[in-house]
């Protein structure tokens, strides 16, 4: 056996300081130095980058989160850089700030970096949101926790 041979690693090096942006564009402060499969890439920040109207996944609209509502968006780069999103789980959200269970990220493709997460978090004095269509900026009754990583963990932080 090769003790020196390994799974080709995917993951984000640095920190890519994703924030909101404005209207429906998402800022990352940071280069990204990432790898898909071992093989290595750099994507410059960016500030009020276009976000995918599109699952990366699925290839149709995301999902909406309505009111009393919880959902996750994994935010990657492919090899060329692009911003592209995947949509995980929609749950159950309270006013208290309670979840039924956190939820699930989505499987992502084997093509994408996972450099951060987005949770977004509706309650009832919110109104729908829609990943791409709905503004990023702040909003009434919505709440958005944006997280760095450098690789995927099994489930999004939620407090």
């Amino acid at each position: 056996m090769d003790q020196l041979s390994q799974i080709p690693l995917t993951l984000c090096t640095t920190k890519a300081g994703l924030a909101v942006g404005t209207t429906t564009t998402m800022t990352t402060a940071n280069t990204q130095l990432y790898a898909i499969k071992g093989k290595a890439y750099t994507k410059a920040g960016t500030s009020n980058e276009a976000t995918p109207t599109t699952d990366s996944n699925t290839g149709v609209a995301f999902l909406p989160i309505a009111v009393n509502k919880a959902g996750v968006f994994v935010i990657c780069r492919n090899a060329g850089g692009d911003l592209k999103v995947v949509q995980g789980q929609i749950v159950n959200y309270t006013d208290d700030g309670v979840f039924d269970v956190a939820p699930q990220f989505p499987a992502i493709p084997d093509s994408l970096c996972p450099i951060g997460y987005e949770l977004v978090k509706v309650i009832s004095t919110g109104s729908t949101w829609t990943f791409g269509a709905s503004n990023q900026a702040s909003q009434t009754g919505i709440t958005k926790v944006l997280v760095d990583l450098m690789t995927l963990p099994d489930r999004p932080q939620v407090s």
